[in-house]
């Protein structure tokens, strides 16, 4: 805002000097000093005095203006100089004097003008005597700045008000608020404020959290609704700021304000979109978690009782055929696994379980696992294990586990007739953490660098021919990624097409400084072995196999028949709580889902009750592998937890880890 400037008032028995040279030095220093073009016009509108800045201003040349130069004249001058191309001579004739020289008034009048150049004044006439002193002062810079602010505001949808805390009155200034509201409501919201606009319910907040900004001197930000007088409701964001004097007096509250209708509508339509995509992704990984645990349940049929056969009638003729359908089915339930995890992993849903464990075992039994593929492709796998590698951290040795699987599992795919080396150490330099490094190197097909790109994103492998000659889901270098950073970790990969590639896992940990503990024996070598084992720890164990499937039934009896006492069977969780009371049992393979009583609920009801079965061995048997499955189970008071399908070593293990926990079971045959 332009804020206005006195003139020192003229006497008119003074002799005005038209020329500067001319005028007394104090008088030119004072006029020049105030930054202001001064001109002066007798009654008889006769030029009487000019300063620098009226010629520089006005654009005009000295040497133009003499002694005869009359108001017609300096009219007339403005208009040649190009003066008129923004206003009009009758503007200026007004601006003057009103219709005639006699016509003097004590009334000051002020306008604005932009000259030919470009540059704004603010001319301010004033009645000295019978003189019109007229000033201009240069408001280029502020012009500009209001012009700017102006083009902001309206292209922001925005505004500003003010309000004056001693005078109690509003400023409000928006183009965009004009051309929403009528003109009544401007004219009102600027008598008496924003509220006199402000929808009813947002109106008692709005004014109190302004009482409170009065009160405290606090910015105030608020989201209240506004109604026009179109018929529509906008939402106005406001952030007004107090301004305080030295002493601390509140003088004004400056406020600024958009309207953010549209912002809000995206906002929620975003929202809604975001709960219906969340709805159909529960929908889908639903459905997902249904159809793993119903593939698990025949699955289990297959691979158990192909596992039963290679064990307990073992035939060179039939052995390669029951391996190919374990392979098979196998496959079909890494697919199965590996879409769910990657599910779960976008859903934020996949929870680490980590616990002490030995990294070198992790690797040793992964590798174990594909020597005999490796054989049958006639690829040399070899694997090393670094001295500096800890004998235990505290990790999550399952997915650890299935990282490493899906990397050898990649390798071995795409190294016919090749080499594969893995290998385990540690790094120290890395900001002085310790980290595990994995790596498996081959000397396969490798891959060109836009493959290296993509080849941990969803359902991307190498080329379209890829699926075809490989098979697979392209999901196995995706979860290895997601996995591993979801532990601290990261995944990195080095290849040449035509040369091979080396995957590479960086897993920070803490050294373990506790002696490293004794591992304990098992038997399953020895019992995969021969299928007539010598009596054993498991030869005297009564076992109740608790599960609705007659499939399941048939599975864990063909497997476990041979190598224990004996082997009861229940239909549902009642059933398996009725054989308690009249049979002694050592422990309970309890399957989850069961008609008339769960698995759960059985659970609950044989740990709850005061028989001397009440703390029998229970090890769940359930087709969701999840850890937050297994954890429930856990929490419930089982003693361990089985993911469908089951094999012989999954069941014997199970068994080693319940008898550690309660050694006084007499195991005698």
């Amino acid at each position: 805002m332009i804020e206005e400037t006195t003139h020192p008032n003229l006497d008119s028995s003074l002799s005005l000097p038209k020329l500067l040279d001319q005028t007394d030095p104090v008088f030119g220093q004072i006029m020049d000093m105030s930054e202001l073009a001064v001109v002066i016009f007798s009654k008889s509108l006769n030029l009487e005095y000019y300063n620098k800045n009226a010629a520089k201003f006005f654009e005009l040349h000295l040497s133009d203006l003499d002694k005869d130069f009359s108001y017609e004249n300096v009219a007339e001058k403005f208009a040649s100089n190009g003066l008129m191309q923004n206003t009009n001579l009758l503007a200026i004739k007004s601006f003057i004097k009103h219709n005639s020289p006699e016509d003097i008034s004590d009334k000051d009048h002020q306008t604005k003008m932009m000259m030919p150049s470009g540059r704004w004044l603010s001319l301010k006439r004033r009645i000295v005597d019978k003189y019109y002193v007229i000033t201009a002062q240069d408001i280029t810079q502020a012009q500009m700045h209001k012009n700017t602010l102006a083009i902001a505001l309206e292209s922001g949808r925005a505004g500003y008000s003010r309000y004056n805390y001693e005078t109690q009155k509003f400023e409000l200034s928006s183009k965009y608020f004009e051309n929403k509201f009528t003109k009544s409501q401007m004219k009102f919201a600027r008598t008496h404020g924003i509220f006199s606009i402000t929808h009813p319910a947002d109106k008692e907040g709005a004014i109190k959290a302004w009482n409170h900004t009065l009160k405290t001197g606090e910015d105030y930000d608020s989201v209240i609704r506004v109604m026009t007088g179109k018929g529509e409701n906008l939402w106005v964001r406001w952030h007004c700021r107090p301004q305080h004097t030295d002493t601390g007096k509140l003088v004004s509250i400056n406020c600024f304000f958009e309207d953010i209708s549209d912002e809000l509508e995206i906002r929620e339509a975003l929202r809604q979109s975001k709960e219906h995509a969340e709805k159909s992704l529960k929908v889908k990984n639903d459905f997902l978690a249904r159809l793993a645990h119903e593939i698990r349940t025949p699955m289990n049929g297959v691979i158990g009782i192909a596992d039963a056969l290679i064990h307990h009638h073992s035939d060179k003729t039939i052995n390669p055929k029951l391996e190919l359908i374990q392979s098979s089915a196998d496959k079909i339930l890494r697919i199965v696994d590996e879409t769910l995890n990657h599910t779960k992993l976008h859903a934020d849903k996949l929870t680490l379980d980590s616990k002490l464990a030995s990294p070198a075992r992790s690797v040793e039994d992964v590798v174990r696992l594909w020597e005999q593929k490796a054989l049958q492709n006639n690829i040399q796998l070899s694997f090393s294990i670094a001295p500096s590698v800890p004998k235990e951290i505290t990790f999550d040795k399952f997915r650890y586990e299935q990282c490493i699987n899906n990397l050898i599992s990649n390798a071995i795919k795409f190294t016919p007739n090749g080499e594969i080396k893995v290998m385990l150490t540690t790094s120290e330099k890395e900001q002085g953490r310790s980290r595990l490094i994995f790596a498996v190197q081959d000397n396969g097909i490798g891959m060109t660098a836009e493959q290296q790109k993509h080849i941990f994103e969803a359902y991307t492998q190498g080329d379209k021919s890829i699926a075809g000659r490989f098979g697979g889901t392209g999901l196995g270098m995706t979860i290895t990624k997601e996995i591993i950073e979801l532990m601290g970790g990261k995944v990195s990969v080095r290849s040449e097409l035509g040369k091979g590639s080396i995957f590479i896992l960086s897993l920070p940990f803490k050294r373990n400084l506790e002696e490293d503990k004794e591992e304990s024996g098992e038997l399953v070598d020895q019992l995969l072995k021969d299928a007539k084992p010598e009596p054993t720890v498991y030869s005297g164990l009564k076992i109740l196999v608790a599960d609705d499937n007659s499939t399941n039934h048939m599975v864990v009896t063909s497997l476990i028949e041979s190598l224990v006492a004996e082997v009861h069977l229940a239909s549902d969780g009642q059933e398996a709580i009725d054989i308690l009371k009249t049979t002694d049992i050592d422990i309970i393979l309890m399957d989850i889902h069961m008609p008339v009583m769960d698995g759960i609920e059985a659970t609950l009801s044989i740990r709850s009750s005061e028989e001397s079965w009440s703390d029998v061995l229970i090890v769940a048997l359930t087709a969701d592998p999840q850890y937050q499955q297994k954890r429930l189970c856990k929490n419930i008071g089982m003693d361990d937890a089985l993911a469908k399908p089951v094999k012989l070593s999954d069941i014997l293990q199970a068994f080693d880890n319940v008898l550690k926990i309660d050694k006084n079971i007499d195991l005698a045959a």
